[in-house]
Formats: C-alpha cells, structure tokens, sequence
C-alpha cells in the first residue's frame, strides 16, 4: 500500500512539473450522481458529467477560444459493503462523443482509513473500453484521496470540507502502453445529510509515453444526492 501511494504522489508531482504540454485545453465540467441505498450495505448509484471546451490551444488563434462540447458520460455502478471500511462494486459506462463514442465495464474495490480528524480513501479499478475501429483498451486506476472537515473534527449539514485527491491510470490498448495522471482539489459543502455540493479544479495528463503530451484544466461543479 505504501508504494502506490508514493507513486501516486510522485505522478502527482510530475502533473505539475512537466512544462512541455504540447497539447492543452480548459473549459467547464459540471456533474450529477444519485446514489439509492438498498438493503445489507448495498448501494445503487447513476452519475452524468459533461465536459465543454471553452479554449484549446491547437485551433487557429481566432478559434481557440470558443465555447463546445466535448463529451458526455454516463455511469451507472451497483456497490455491497465487506466490511464498515471496505466494498466492492461493478459498473457500465457510455460516453456520446463526435466520432468516438465508447462502452466501458469497470470494476472496483475501495478501502477507507479512519482518522480523528481525516479521512483516506483507496479506489481500486480496472476498467475495458470498447470503441468502434478501436482496439479495447483495458485500464488499471488506483485513487488516493484525503478528506478533511473544515469546521471541527466531524462533519455536519451546512460545513464545508476539502478533499485532495490523486489517480495514475494505467493503460494499454492495441500494444501501446501510456498513463495518464488525475490531480484533484475540491471543497465540498455538505447540504444536508443527503445532498452536498462540490467545486473542485481537476488537473489531468496523459501521452508520457507517446508524442504529444497532453494537459487538460477543467473547472468542475457536482451535486450529489442519496436516498
């Protein structure tokens, strides 16, 4: 456990110090999940995110800045409980993109640390994507992620918390192997017992093992809700 999350960190530290981006973009990601609570710990949850590109350095200079649409995903994963800090779960996944739509199956395993005042998170997925014209590409994740109450040691409706997260994505499709990096700052408040919001700015790279390394800034907004 120790090694992952030193090479969490250390991907994360490379997200910010790689200034050769050959590729970059920024826009807006909003995203909304509903999560059902079912019987004996288990849980059935269904996320939608949209990603809109507002500038993207390759267009011509009088089109970089331009609002469109990039991609629209649509999850839906059913989760059980092991254990008070452990759980598994098995999802799909459909993402509506120009030219490249995609059908992915992911599984998961997540662990929680428990602290007095934090608390840490391990997700662990492997996921395999299909698109059409495409090899499959299967990938490797693992999240590490830190969740702080700002207000007091325990969380509670109307307070606000700051998560820090990181995720390396391995992945190999068609014999060609990369990663990709996800670098995530989010303060959340939490509404109510069922409903909290959360801005966060997530930093993405991938291409470290291909030419054209690629940046992606988004500005993120996400309402959750359970019940």
């Amino acid at each position: 456990m120790r090694k992952l999350v030193f090479i969490s960190l250390m991907l994360g530290f490379v997200n910010l110090s790689k200034a050769q981006e050959h590729v970059f973009f920024t826009g807006f990601f909003p995203e909304f999940a509903a999560t059902k609570s079912l019987k004996n710990g288990q849980k059935l949850n269904f996320k939608v995110e949209n990603q809109e590109i507002i500038f993207r350095n390759l267009d011509e200079e009088s089109e970089r800045w331009q609002f469109r649409h990039y991609r629209t995903d649509l999850m839906s994963f059913y989760s059980w409980s092991l254990s008070p800090v452990s759980s598994v779960a098995g999802g799909i996944f459909y993402r509506f993109q120009d030219g490249a739509n995609a059908f992915r199956v992911v599984q998961q395993f997540a662990l929680l640390d428990r602290n007095r005042t934090f608390r840490i998170a391990h997700r662990f997925r492997t996921d395999q994507t299909f698109t059409d014209g495409e090899a499959t590409e299967f990938r490797l994740r693992y999240r590490l992620a830190v969740d702080i109450p700002l207000q007091g040691e325990d969380l509670d409706p109307g307070e606000y918390y700051l998560v820090l997260s990181n995720e390396p994505i391995f992945s190999l499709q068609g014999g060609d192997f990369d990663i990709e990096n996800r670098l995530v700052t989010t303060i959340g408040k939490l509404i109510s017992k069922q409903q909290k919001l959360e801005y966060s700015i997530d930093y993405r790279t991938d291409g470290f093992f291909r030419d054209g390394f690629r940046t992606r800034l988004w500005a993120k907004i996400g309402y959750f809700v359970n019940f």
